[in-house]
């Protein structure tokens, strides 16, 4: 899993680099095409992320499951929707403590945002029957379009390389993330069936808890 994102990564960033050169020679609907192939490249690595955790912490891994969400362009572009800002109704729906408007405002944000991106790519490469009219890519895509897609393509290299370097951390844990992981797992379980309604500020605190046991055990451990 560690050498597949790494790969992921990689390919990733020479889809971006090839895009710019794309946009720079004026076909701009290619140019679009590789930025958002290269998005669903940083999908694929959170998705594989989600999968090793479950490894870390002692579960199966259900690879059939796994290998259709690869070949999934929803499920590359639900897994990107996390490094998005919150909308502002999933915004007021936390403010007012409910979990579960929240989570129904991100489900939506999800749809929404799979639904862009897919319909900007297949503009992209298919020639499109609208309103009586044929128009080709070439006539859909803009270099602002462009432009727009790599500005997001650049934030979501930088978002994913952490994620990459935590699996390379994985693979060489030597305890420490393995327990790490698996007693956040516990503790957030019980705080969901404990505070359902204050889930939001109990996480945080929860989550900053787990980097200092985190960094507590690492340097007791490497003594």
């Amino acid at each position: 899993m560690s050498r597949g994102a790494q790969l992921m990564f990689t390919n990733a960033e020479h889809l971006y680099l090839e895009g710019d050169q794309l946009r720079k020679n004026g076909s701009f609907h290619r140019a679009l095409f590789l930025h958002q192939i290269s998005l669903e490249e940083c999908g694929k690595i959170e998705i594989v992320g989600g999968w090793a955790t479950h490894l870390l912490m002692g579960e199966e891994v259900d690879i059939s499951k796994m290998t259709k969400a690869f070949r999934s362009h929803k499920a590359k572009n639900y897994a990107n929707a996390y490094f998005a800002a919150l909308t502002t109704e999933e915004r007021e729906a936390r403010k007012h403590g409910d979990t579960k408007e929240a989570v129904e405002a991100f489900r939506r944000f999800q749809e929404e945002f799979h639904e862009g991106l897919n319909s900007t790519k297949n503009a992209s490469l298919y020639v499109d029957f609208k309103n009586g009219r044929f128009s080709a890519p070439s006539e859909v895509i803009t270099e602002e379009l462009v432009i727009g897609i790599a500005a997001v393509n650049v934030h979501f290299l930088g978002l994913t390389a952490p994620k990459v370097r935590m699996l390379q951390r994985m693979e060489k844990d030597n305890g420490v993330l393995e327990r790490t992981i698996r007693w956040f797992a516990k503790h957030a379980e019980e705080l969901k069936a404990r505070k359902p309604d204050e889930l939001g500020t109990a996480m945080e605190a929860l989550i900053q808890e787990l980097f200092d046991r985190y960094r507590e055990d690492e340097a007791h451990t490497n003594r």
